[in-house]
This record gives structure tokens, C-alpha cells and sequence, in this order.
């Protein structure tokens, strides 16, 4: 057969061949570490040796933006450990159901050696993160660059309400070393005693232990379990074989390879023991989703911007606040604690949607995104300012 013929031959062929060998391909965007993915890929692919998983590894805020934007690879299913990020996705009709096929906790997660040098009891509620014995001692990362600590800025907010919350999370700043860039760098700075604890999903803890490290852990208490969630894209070029790689997760193979140390995760089975044992509030992912964008930015121009402001003025504050004071002090030191506290917006305002699509992540540089932060961080700037001005000119003869 003459060359050209031939080649004229496989070009025709090559469209088939390569859609046949794409079908065979099933592409999973993730937010999962490869320790934790690699051995359920490879059992996968074991148990369905015709099919292979592509794993796309990114940070959930990208996650959301690879979908949202529609880059390539076109991902199959999205494998994520954010209910609320699954909800946002699930909103704007780019998923189908989110399935839950594993549980996580938080906890809070400590070094023993560092714990026992300042002397002082291990955290039982999120109140003891505020002890002025852990003043620099305590590391969260920022909910803008993990979509599971944003979970857990939720949780709280949630508990406590929007005021309330907010207040915590400013007084918190006071005892905070840093705001890491990812989850992964609190329970690394834990372990090499960078900083005391920080409250982490169990299974940092867990994998720290099989390592052989001196650390301990408390469950957060009224706090719900975290829901490892998979779900089908929407769309007709989604491969027709993605529904097995859920069944597999819910199998009882899949649940068994959750046990597994670089897993580490809560079997669908123990999860509902523990939540018949420990009933806790009940977490709303909707109103998570909502707002998700607003609570990542203000948390940025709360927390994350001016830490070294928030630990000079609530160092102060906690001194005078164990203070003996007389009924004039200790009213104005609470009004002194509501300016500091006070933020730019109502809960309401941050459920906005226009807000939050103004403040989407891929509008980071824009003009209004720049304008809204700025306005923002300009406010909570003031207020700081104004509330230190405030110890300032406490009267002494009022504390003791």
C-alpha cells in the first residue's frame, strides 16, 4: 500500500481511535492531596481494569474556578471535602447531587512538648482558644485560600451568629502566630513547634500520629461532622462511565480504603454512630454558599491583613479585662470591645448575590472588587484605631 494512502487511512481512523481511548478516561477534579487519592485510584483502576482516573489536584477556590470558567480538561466528576463549595457549584446548575461518601471532623490539634512548656490545659471549647495563655500560640489558614477551613469559619458564624462570630473571630486574631496560605501548613508549623495548636480536620491529626509525633487532639465540641462529597458535572460531554467510580466510593471496598493511614477518613457507617452519640447543630451549607465569597474577603480585611494590630490591641484589652474594674471602666471597656468588633456589613448584605459575584475570586483585581475590600478594610481600620485610642484614655483610678 503506497505511503500516502496509508497515512490517508490512519488520519481518517485517528478520530475514532482517540474518542475511544477518551471514553476510557474518566477525569476527576479534586481537592483531595495525591497521598490521599493515589491508593483509591489504584484500587479503582484494579477493579476496572477497561478504565483509568485522570486526577486533577487543586485548591478548592480553584476548583470552583476551573468549572466556573469552563477551562480544559473538562472534568467527569468534582471530589472535594467542602459541602459549601459543592453547594455553590450545585447552585449554579455546574453539578449534579452532591453524593457523600466520608466523613471528617475538626479538631483541635496540639503539640504535647509546646502544650506542656506554657503550662497550661489543652483546648476543650472554641472560648479556651481565647486564654491569654495562647497569645501567638495558635495558627488557622485563611478561608479565601482552603475551602475547608472556610467550612469551619462557617461553623462558627453559624454557631454563634454573624455579630457575635465575627467578634470571636477578631478576639481570636489577638492569639493567632499566623494565617497560613494552606490547612496543610497548620498542621506543619504544629509539628515543628512554629506555634503551639490550631483547630485542623481530623485526619491531620491522624496522619501525624502514624508519623510518630508527640501531638494531641479534642473534638471540637457541637460541631457537625464534614462531609466528603463527590458529584457528577453537568453537561453532555461528561464520560458515561463516572457513575462507577461513585459506586466504588460507596462500596464496601471503597469505604474499607478509608481506614487506610494516608486516608484517614470516617467511614459512612462510623459517621452515623457518631453523630446518634454526639448530636450537634446542624450545618447549612446553602447559607454557605450565598455568602461564601463575602466571608473569604472579610476575613481577609478582618484577620488576615492586620494581625499584627488585632494581637497589640487584644493583648492590651486582656489585660485590663482581668483587671479589678469599677461598673464605669468595665461598661466602657465593653463599649471599647464592640467598636473593635464591628463590622462593615450585616449577614443579610453578605447573602447578597450580586455582592458575592462582584467579590468572586477571578474579579480579585478588578476595580469594584478593589473598592469593596478597600472600603472595607478602611472601616475596620478605624475602628481598630478608634477602639485603641479608647484603652488609651481608660481611667486608671477605674482599674486595679
Amino acid at each position: 500500500m503506497p505511503l500516502i494512502l496509508r497515512s490517508f487511512i490512519l488520519l481518517c481512523l485517528l478520530p475514532n481511535f482517540v474518542m475511544a481511548k477518551s471514553s476510557d478516561t474518566i477525569v476527576v477534579l479534586t481537592s483531595f492531596p495525591e497521598t490521599f487519592y493515589t491508593p483509591i485510584k489504584s484500587a479503582f483502576e484494579k477493579s476496572h481494569p477497561s478504565l483509568k482516573l485522570q486526577i486533577l489536584n487543586k485548591k478548592t477556590p480553584a476548583v470552583i474556578q476551573h468549572i466556573a470558567r469552563k477551562r480544559a480538561p473538562s472534568p467527569d466528576l468534582i471530589w472535594i471535602s467542602s459541602a459549601d463549595a459543592m453547594a455553590t457549584l450545585q447552585a449554579k446548575s455546574m453539578i449534579e447531587e452532591p453524593v457523600t461518601f466520608a466523613w471528617s471532623q475538626f479538631v483541635f490539634f496540639w503539640h504535647q512538648d509546646k502544650l506542656r512548656q506554657l503550662n497550661t490545659p489543652s483546648p476543650a471549647t472554641w472560648e479556651d482558644l481565647l486564654r491569654p495563655d495562647f497569645t501567638q500560640e495558635i495558627a488557622i489558614s485563611a478561608p479565601s485560600r482552603s475551602g475547608t477551613n472556610h467550612m469551619m469559619i462557617e461553623m462558627i458564624l453559624q454557631q454563634y451568629g454573624w455579630e457575635r462570630g465575627w467578634a470571636f473571630l477578631s478576639q481570636l486574631g489577638g492569639n493567632l502566630a499566623t494565617v497560613t496560605a494552606r490547612s496543610f501548613g497548620v498542621r506543619e508549623g504544629v509539628i515543628k513547634q512554629r506555634f503551639t495548636l490550631g483547630p485542623v480536620v481530623d485526619f491531620f491529626y491522624r496522619s501525624a500520629v502514624a508519623e510518630g509525633h508527640p501531638v494531641g487532639f479534642q473534638p471540637v465540641p457541637n460541631t457537625p461532622l464534614i462531609p466528603a462529597q463527590i458529584a457528577l458535572t453537568q453537561g453532555d460531554k461528561r464520560n458515561p462511565s463516572s457513575p462507577l467510580f461513585i459506586e466504588f466510593l460507596l462500596s464496601d471496598e471503597g469505604q474499607s480504603l478509608l481506614s487506610l493511614p494516608n486516608v484517614n477518613r470516617i467511614s459512612l457507617q462510623q459517621g452515623q454512630e457518631i453523630s446518634e452519640q454526639n448530636p450537634s447543630p446542624v450545618f447549612d451549607p446553602y447559607l454557605s454558599a450565598m455568602r461564601y465569597h463575602a466571608v473569604n474577603a472579610l476575613f481577609d480585611q478582618l484577620v488576615t491583613n492586620r494581625l499584627p494590630d488585632l494581637q497589640a490591641f487584644w493583648q492590651r484589652w486582656n489585660r485590663i479585662d482581668k483587671s479589678t474594674l469599677n461598673a464605669q471602666t468595665q461598661a466602657s471597656l465593653e463599649a471599647i470591645y464592640k467598636q473593635a468588633t464591628t463590622v462593615p456589613i450585616s449577614g443579610t448584605e453578605a447573602a447578597g448575590s450580586q455582592l458575592n459575584n462582584q467579590l468572586s475570586p477571578e474579579k480579585r483585581y478588578s476595580r469594584t472588587f478593589q473598592s469593596i475590600t478597600d472600603i472595607w478594610g478602611a472601616e475596620v481600620t478605624a475602628n481598630l484605631a478608634n477602639a485603641s485610642k479608647a484603652l488609651d484614655e481608660l481611667p486608671m483610678d477605674g482599674v486595679q
